[in-house]
């Protein structure tokens, strides 16, 4: 049997009805419901046969499009999370024999199996005006078909994937309009848990709108995105919304124009209901309980703190029936708790993928009433009040919950037992001292076992911290979530006299030997050490400062407190992903200004320019000219952001591959997305007094990262860089690209550009720095590049050279293979000679050759006989004209400014015979070829 009424049909209409109205936005990028319907079509031909879908990335457009286009073509769609252990990934695709992943952004270096396609969504979201344009039909689907699935923490690296049936989401989206109705023109922020509720306000013509993840994890931030785009409402776990209203001022909080706010994921506390309805008074405050195998259950409107007992979830949805067990699964009458299971065939899922023992353990076939039922067993301890209203207690063993996050208990004690020597073992969340909520293993050991254990562990009898070697194994296949912070080792876990269950009651409280020492800070102690400590309720002394705060178990919700904490200590913001994933003494020198940056003696007093991104391509050859051709005295200074590697290591690294003696370069530590560079007043004003040209060459080329992050970083850039030049006087040189214009067609202008339909983000931001500068009166000049290259080392991340290596690794090329590429020692020549102007003039310094070989193979073949990383060979099926740049371009002031500075011919600046044969011998001399 088929459903008629879907999400898919629901879908559908909404796009039909609201095709000019905003669907999606997302740092300033929109999506229209019809521009939706468009993307919808581009991916239709991809799902064809594919089984299960795979979404890789981080919520956002491209990820809630892609979604979108699942549903409608009637593909189940599991999410994957960026930042799921490798092996949890891998196990995912495998589990559900995936047959296409969509990527929403980059997989990493060995995140996903070479083998398994992919399709950049992306890409597809700027051509929404060239889709076909066929009628939108919902797929047929039948009522227990999955529309999604979701997979579980994956706490032994091989998670259970939940599929969710089509007439289960259908019952409960329809159920909950009745509570949170939505309609045209209501903006709803998307939290963490984007897959269920991005589907609700697009059914009705409302807009999603998805803060970059940085921000979604920054309350001061968060609050400035919900009051800036004027959002009503948003779904938050409890932990984060009450760390959310306790990091912002009251000012702040009545600013916030939320209207509505949901609640899910944890009991809520009177605390914070009292909280809410004190600083966000018109903001309607809602209750959900759900849970994925069973979708939505109930929700509850908070008017009031409950007082003495948990507060009301509301009475379950009319398709689902609460049933309280005691221990020997007998019902319990109103008032009593028990444990808590669902009755409900149209909403209980059919189980696990693959998962025949799990799925009888947790959807249970019971006889009571004098009836058979199956009933899901949720893992809650809850009871009934006489109107029928459910009152969640909390969790019961085999799952828990810790700020947000679901735990698997079962799993996790597998995974545990394969490391630590144990006979029985009890996880639990429990509170611990000043730290708060905290997970803990409770597990019985014999006197062999605890030999074992104290031998390779140290751990002892009683309450141990977690070893950080155990934790860091841990880590490698689990998230950082489900990873213990205390062992107890018992001589046997206490039992329940009548069930003989392990009694979690009697289970002993953990005591934190080191909980309240060093808890206040020395003089000499490192504040973000102190900081990371107090966001993990630990003493400094545990806390590693060769490791970042995700690695030695920062989760999330954590990672917002360290962010609070740093912010109060440097009185500005700080990046989210900086502070989770720099090792915490690099984090300490950034944020200091300091780095590992000045050698003794090393100053900001001898004349030079100020040269960025010159560990890149083309900043390494640019240092090499300019401390080649500086007059004796003068320096490059060299403006490098510490990261995972250290900056200094990172320069120098850079000048001793091109040469450059170290007196010749002075390093400046810093970001160009920070005022004055992150520096001190007094170092910014010293630098300023000795530099006469800036030459700008770092530039964001990271796809991963949305459109408007990239015109967000740019945009702070360039305005931190015209600044500085303004302070110091000096003239600017900025490399644009050949991205600002399409590769096809032309001849394109040495003129200012405007944005294209299919523009990247990186050619916007490019645009968009040209703007600044012509407007900004400083004396510049606007150098537009394509892919440079060297003859004798190339640019390993260059797709032009990506394309090459290729294709004579297989002795295979592409018919119409074209595109222009241009010496990249020509470029930093001309970016140091007498260029700019107070009308900062435009060149072109691309020549009219291309580097053009001689192929005969259709593009669709080239594709299947070489190897190319899967993003790449994404793209070039998605866009075969990326294999036939052969756009022209007017290069007259070009010419010109090369003449001023070299007397070689303007077409000396591309050789494509050299570069040609210099690849093929390269590339066909390897050793795995001859």
């Amino acid at each position: 049997m088929s459903l008629t009424q879907t999400v898919a049909a629901d879908l559908v209409r909404a796009i039909e009805t609201h095709a000019a109205c905003p669907a999606m936005a997302q740092d300033g990028a929109r999506l229209t419901y019809g521009e939706l319907g468009g993307f919808v079509r581009l991916v239709a031909p991809f799902l064809q046969g594919t089984g299960a879908v795979a979404l890789f990335g981080s919520p956002g457009l491209a990820m809630a499009a892609s979604a979108v286009a699942c549903v409608i073509e009637g593909r189940p769609f599991v999410h994957l999370d960026p930042a799921m252990p490798r092996a949890v990934l891998r196990n995912i695709l495998s589990e559900l024999e995936v047959g296409l992943v969509i990527l929403a952004q980059d997989a990493g270096p060995g995140q996903l199996p070479e083998d398994c396609p992919t399709l950049d969504a992306r890409a597809l979201l700027g051509r929404t005006a060239a889709a076909p344009a066929t009628e939108l039909r919902p797929a047929p689907v039948a009522p227990k078909d999955p529309i999604y699935l979701v997979a579980t923490s994956g706490t032994t690296g091989k998670p259970k994937c939940i599929p969710v049936t089509q007439d289960a989401a259908r019952l409960s989206y329809d159920w909950r309009d009745a509570f949170t109705p939505y309609a045209p023109g209501q903006r709803v922020g998307i939290y963490i848990f984007a897959i269920w509720e991005m589907f609700r306000p697009l059914r009705h013509g409302a807009e999603l709108w998805f803060p970059d993840p940085n921000v979604l994890m920054a309350p001061r931030g968060l609050a400035d995105f919900l009051i800036r785009n004027d959002i009503d409402e948003m779904l938050f776990t409890p932990s984060f919304y009450d760390t959310f209203l306790g990091a912002i001022d009251r000012d702040t909080a009545a600013a916030l124009p939320l209207r509505r706010v949901v609640l899910n994921g944890e009991v809520v506390g009177d605390a914070l209901i009292a909280r809410s309805l004190d600083r966000v008074p018109g903001a309607a405050l809602w209750n959900l309980y759900s849970i994925c195998e069973t979708h939505d259950i109930c929700i509850s409107r908070l008017t009031a703190p409950a007082g003495d007992g948990p507060v009301s979830v509301g009475v379950p949805m009319e398709h689902l029936r609460a049933v309280i067990l005691d221990e020997n699964d007998r019902p319990c009458p109103p008032g009593m708790p028990g444990q808590l299971h669902f009755e409900g065939p149209r909403m209980l899922g059919p189980g696990y993928v693959n998962r025949p023992e799990e799925t009888a353990l947790r959807f249970r076939e019971l006889s009571f009433d004098g009836r058979a039922a199956r009933l899901y067993d949720t893992g809650d301890q809850a009871w009934l009040d006489e109107a029928g209203a459910l009152h969640i207690i909390g969790r019961v063993a085999h799952m828990l919950k810790l700020r947000g996050f679901s735990i698997q208990t079962r799993e996790l004690t597998e995974s545990l037992q394969e490391r630590l020597d144990f006979a029985q073992g009890v996880p639990w969340v429990g509170e611990v001292g000043a730290r708060g909520q905290a997970l803990v293993f409770y597990f019985s050991a014999d006197a062999a076992q605890a030999r074992a254990n104290a031998a390779r562990w140290g751990i002892g009898a009683g309450s141990n911290p977690m070893p950080a070697a155990l934790a860091a194994a841990l880590r490698a296949v689990l998230p950082a979530y489900c990873v213990p912070s205390f062992l107890v080792q018992l001589d046997a876990i206490p039992l329940h006299p009548v069930s003989g269950k392990a009694d979690l009651r009697a289970l002993p409280p953990v005591t934190d030997p080191a909980g309240d020492e060093g808890r206040a800070e020395s003089p000499s102690e490192s504040p973000v050490i102190a900081a990371a400590a107090r966001a993990m309720n630990c003493p400094p002394e545990r806390i590693d400062p060769e490791l970042s705060f995700h690695e030695q178990g920062g989760d999330s919700l954590m990672g917002v407190a360290l962010i609070l904490e740093l912010e109060k200590i440097h009185d500005g913001p700080v990046d989210f992903d900086l502070a989770m994933s720099v090792p915490l003494a690099r984090l300490e020198r950034l944020l200091a200004g300091e780095g590992r940056s000045a050698a003794p003696g090393e100053g900001f007093d001898r004349p030079g320019l100020l040269l960025t991104g010159a560990t890149g391509f083309l900043g390494g050859h640019v240092l090499a000219r300019a401390a080649r051709d500086l007059p004796p005295g003068h320096v490059v200074y060299c403006l490098v952001r510490d990261k995972r590697r250290d900056a200094r290591e990172r320069l120098d690294a850079a000048a001793r591959a091109h040469g450059v003696a170290a007196d010749r370069y002075v390093m400046v530590p810093g970001a160009l997305d920070a005022p004055r560079f992150g520096l001190g007043e007094a170092a910014h004003e010293a630098l300023a007094g000795s530099v006469s040209s800036v030459v700008h060459c770092a530039a964001m080329v990271n796809m991963a990262v949305g459109r408007a992050e990239m015109l967000e970083w740019s945009a702070r850039g360039i305005e931190t860089v015209l600044a500085f030049c303004r302070a110091a006087g000096a003239d600017l040189r900025f490399t644009s690209s050949s991205a600002v214009f399409p590769d096809r067609g032309g001849p394109w202008p040495e003129a200012p550009a405007r944005t294209w339909e299919g523009c990247t983000g990186y050619g916007a931001a490019k645009i968009a720095a040209e703007a600044a500068i012509t407007a900004s009166n400083v004396p510049a000049a606007i150098l537009r590049l394509p892919s440079l290259y060297d003859l004798d080392a190339p640019n390993p991340r260059d797709i032009c050279e990506t394309i090459l290596a290729a294709a004579y690794r297989a002795d295979a090329f592409p018919q119409g293979l074209c595109f222009p590429m241009t010496d990249v020692t020509a470029a930093a020549a001309l970016l140091l000679g007498p260029v700019t102007g107070p009308d900062a003039p435009v060149y072109n310094l691309i020549a009219p050759a291309r580097i053009a070989p001689n192929g005969a193979m259709p593009p669709r073949d080239w594709l299947e006989a070489v190897e190319l990383p899967s993003g790449i060979a994404a793209v070039i099926a998605q866009h075969p004209d990326t294999l036939r740049a052969d756009a022209t371009f007017e290069a007259g002031a070009a010419r010109a400014a090369w003449a001023r500075i070299s007397d070689a011919p303007f077409e000396t600046i591309s050789d494509p015979a050299a570069l040609l044969a210099r690849r093929r011998a390269a590339y066909q001399s390897e050793p795995a070829l001859t």
